[in-house]
Order: C-alpha cells, then sequence, then structure tokens
C-alpha cells in the first residue's frame, strides 16, 4: 500500500465517522415537533391533575358528610 492509499482510507475513515455524526444531530424540524409534542403531553398532565384534584376534593367532602 503506498502512502496516497494510507491517506486516503484515512480520509475516508474521518468523513464515514463524520457522516455519522452529523446523522444522529437533531434538525430544526425534529425539535419543533419534540416540542408541540411536550407542550400536548404538558396539557394532558394539566387536565389529569386538575381532574384528579377535583375528585379528591370530592371524596374529602363525601367522607366529612
Amino acid at each position: 500500500m503506498t502512502m496516497a492509499d494510507t491517506d486516503a482510507l484515512g480520509f475516508e475513515r474521518r468523513l464515514s465517522a463524520l457522516e455519522e455524526r452529523s446523522t444522529s444531530q437533531a434538525t430544526k424540524e425534529d425539535l419543533a415537533i419534540l416540542r408541540a409534542d411536550l407542550i400536548t403531553v404538558k396539557a394532558d398532565l394539566i387536565k389529569w391533575f386538575i381532574g384528579t384534584q377535583i375528585a379528591l376534593a370530592a371524596l374529602i367532602i363525601y367522607l366529612l358528610q
């Protein structure tokens, strides 16, 4: 193997490593989708929390009578 072949193999290895790294990073679209999903989950959690608190308050009022 010549020096040029060795340099080319090293370059190809580094290039493939960079390509792998670039595909694993999130894009702006990915982050926007994630943000929308988190907003939806937050709204659902708030609904469940409020519903549970109302049911708990009703149960306490019923038990105190």
